[in-house]
């Protein structure tokens, strides 16, 4: 889309840019330690099952916390949850520079996911606020575009910059970034009207988290996610411990993947606003994901390319199609948006602790051409389910709004 147009489509630029920019040290925070993982390997004496544990204790952390984060949104407004979430998570992230053994890395990166959990969701909700109806798509697609941006930073960026400064300051640098964003949060988003009265309705509570289109979605966006997590958390600690490549060249390879999903994230938000068939448009990403994955299989440069290249472009369509699809199918009030696509996230970012460990097991077992396989297997898998629900949308019941049962 054309600058000058995005413009016209703002309601609030301030506030836009700020969320986005937000969402850019976000992302740096989320993948810089895959890209500096061997570093500390070295001086932790650690190897890829050590990567495996820290990544999934991340996992839990971001998936375990969403459905309380979009209570918390429900409760207390978007905003104030995006800024103790960005704060939570920068604070991590800085004192993981100061961590002494893996255990203590695992936790404060258990912090880091609790912080991001707070963040997501809510932040997907302001966006799509303060750009003009008929643009809520384009809105979550220049949401998905900001955090693949930073991870693409964080993955080549912050491998050159640890080599040069150390791991250590390197996380002390991305989680001060972290905490600069949380006040420009402060001064550039606007207070919201939060309703003094509002108590989450248990009947609302249990019609979301029960809605079968809803656990499709998530489930769909799990088989997304096992692509981006095993290539985007473990390709450059392949590259440089197999392959045999320099830390920067194996991080700006393993970027590859953010940096491809830049293309199709914004384009496919204004897809999904034209045509919005969320089954066929989930089914096409999810196969191409599968696809990316198995090439890896391979163990060349050209593939480890081609995989990262083809795992991006599958995550920027595919996430953006998933959480437009999610936000959609909230019928119950607007404080239940930022619960909708909170439960989406959170089912498949809590799941997806599990690819880590299986890939680092297969790997360590079997090898990596056999990890690559059966994680590309599990995501063609799992992306069935949407295809075979039906799908809700706002023009369902909306009664929970008058439900005199509150708690």
């Amino acid at each position: 889309m054309r600058l000058e147009n995005l413009h016209k489509e703002t309601i609030n630029r301030p506030a836009v840019a700020s969320l986005i920019l937000g969402r850019v040290v976000y992302a740096v925070n989320w993948y810089n330690m895959a890209a500096i993982f061997s570093l500390m390997a070295s001086e932790l004496k650690q190897n890829v099952s050590g990567l495996g544990f820290v990544t999934a204790a991340f996992f839990v952390g971001i998936g375990a916390f969403q459905v309380p984060g979009g209570i918390l949104a429900a409760k207390v407004g978007p905003r104030l949850t995006v800024i103790c979430g960005t704060t939570i998570a920068s604070v991590a992230a800085l004192l993981t520079g100061f961590a002494g053994n893996l255990l203590e890395i695992a936790v404060l990166r258990f912090f880091v996911g609790v912080g991001m959990a707070l963040v997501f969701a809510p932040g997907v909700i302001l966006v799509t606020r303060f750009l003009r109806k008929g643009s809520e798509g384009l809105g979550v697609g220049l949401y998905n575009s900001a955090f693949y941006l930073g991870g693409a930073i964080g993955l080549s960026g912050w491998a050159v910059l640890a080599g040069e400064v150390g791991w250590r300051n390197s996380l002390i640098m991305s989680g001060s970034l972290g905490l600069v964003t949380s006040l420009l949060l402060v001064a550039c988003v606007p207070r919201e009207n939060v309703r003094s009265d509002f108590k989450i309705d248990p009947h609302c509570l249990r019609l979301i988290l029960f809605d079968k289109w809803l656990i499709a979605l998530s489930i769909a966006l799990l088989g997304l996610g096992v692509g981006s997590t095993v290539v985007g958390n473990f390709m450059a600690y392949y590259l440089e411990n197999v392959s045999h490549f320099g830390v920067g060249e194996a991080g700006a390879i393993a970027s590859l993947a953010v940096v491809s999903a830049l293309v199709t994230a914004p384009f496919s938000g204004r897809i999904f606003d034209r045509f919005g068939n969320a089954k066929w448009l989930l089914l096409a990403t999810g196969t191409l994901m599968a696809f990316g994955i198995g090439i890896a299989f391979f163990g060349t440069l050209y593939s480890a390319i081609t995989s990262g290249i083809l795992v991006g472009l599958a995550s920027g369509a595919g996430f953006t199609f998933g959480f437009a699809a999610a936000r959609e199918a909230n019928r119950f009030g607007p404080e239940y948006e930022t619960l909708a696509v909170s439960w989406v996230n959170g089912i498949s970012l809590f799941s997806d602790f599990i690819p880590p460990l299986l890939f680092s097991y297969f790997a360590i077992q079997f090898g990596y051409s056999f990890a690559w396989l059966c994680m590309a297997l599990l995501a063609f898998v799992l992306i069935f389910p949407v295809f075979f629900s039906k799908a809700s949308t706002r023009k369902g019941s909306r009664d929970c709004e008058h439900s005199p049962s509150k708690v």
